[in-house]
């Protein structure tokens, strides 16, 4: 079991967890009764396949010798505390677990959500897999907003409403560039050892300065998508994760390899706490009548 957490990378989890909870969160608040099965469906699905993700980046980092020097938490492969076959069987059996949750958002949706669905079961081994992968090719970046941010919130709510709409697709966007973060930290972290072993990601292409420019966007733009949903008055809660942000930001403007694994840490606690502050600007008028 100590293994299995290890592998899993617990720190990264939330990012599938709170996007189909946020949606959620907003689709209550306009009007719409949903299921709590349905949300629950939503949740687990996400999270096995980030599950998936992270085994099978486990395994073929390791094949591919890009964790012969790690800069980041342990990876059981690399380190031989897990067999290749172990790793393949939790990949495959968290896979098969998401497919299984996903029979109820079908069974609700319809197949127009077979899509997404499929493409994501196939990009959790595609990310660093298959003849394309995505993380050597400096597109994790995208994968993450688009499964983390579009895919889940939209795909969510359209779950949950049979209906898009124009805000929640900003909710997407927002939810990308959080989770993005959270790979970027990752990237700009193990840039020079990705270099040697021709691993190309994004952080790999571009200078340094240019990349933690990119990161520090992806940690504040979220913060103007909320006028979508409120107005600069009514904003004021955001300033218990802004303070955050800021930290964040010190640490990625200033610590170079290990000691960015703080940023790990603080992108996740942004997270929690930027969508703690957001879900009480979704609910402000209930919480703040006369204000």
């Amino acid at each position: 079991m100590k293994n299995f957490l290890l592998a899993s990378r617990p720190k990264t989890l939330l990012a599938s967890i709170i996007p189909p909870l946020m949606s959620f969160i907003y689709t209550t608040k306009i009007g719409f009764d949903v299921s709590l099965i349905l949300v629950v469906c939503c949740v687990l699905s996400a999270l096995c396949i980030q599950l998936a993700t992270n085994f099978f980046n486990d395994l073929i980092d390791n094949q591919k010798g890009a964790d012969n020097v790690r800069h980041g938490p342990l990876r059981v492969t690399s380190a031989g505390l897990v067999a290749p076959t172990t790793i393949k069987y939790w990949s495959y059996s968290s896979l098969i677990f998401a497919a299984l949750f996903a029979i109820p958002l079908i069974q609700k949706a319809g197949f127009i959500i077979l899509i997404p669905g499929l493409l994501s079961l196939y990009l959790s081994y595609g990310y660093t897999g298959g003849p394309y992968p995505l993380a050597y090719k400096g597109l994790g970046e995208t994968f993450v907003f688009l499964f983390f941010g579009v895919f889940s919130v939209v795909g969510s709510f359209y779950i949950y409403t049979s209906q898009f709409s124009f805000p929640v697709l900003m909710l997407s966007f927002i939810y990308g560039f959080l989770t993005m973060t959270l790979i970027c930290v990752n990237n700009l972290r193990d840039r020079i050892e990705d270099q040697k072993v021709n691993k190309l990601t994004l952080a790999t292409k571009v200078t340094e300065k240019t990349y933690i420019v990119f990161t520090l966007c992806s940690i504040f733009l979220p913060y103007l998508f909320i006028f979508e949903f409120t107005s600069l008055i009514k904003s004021w809660p955001m300033i218990i994760s802004f303070f955050l942000a800021l930290k964040l930001s010190k640490i990625i403007l200033t610590e170079k390899l290990e000691k960015l694994n703080l940023g790990l840490k603080f992108g996740g606690l942004h997270l929690i706490l930027f969508s703690l502050s957001f879900s009480i600007i979704i609910f402000y008028e209930n919480l703040f009548p006369s204000i």
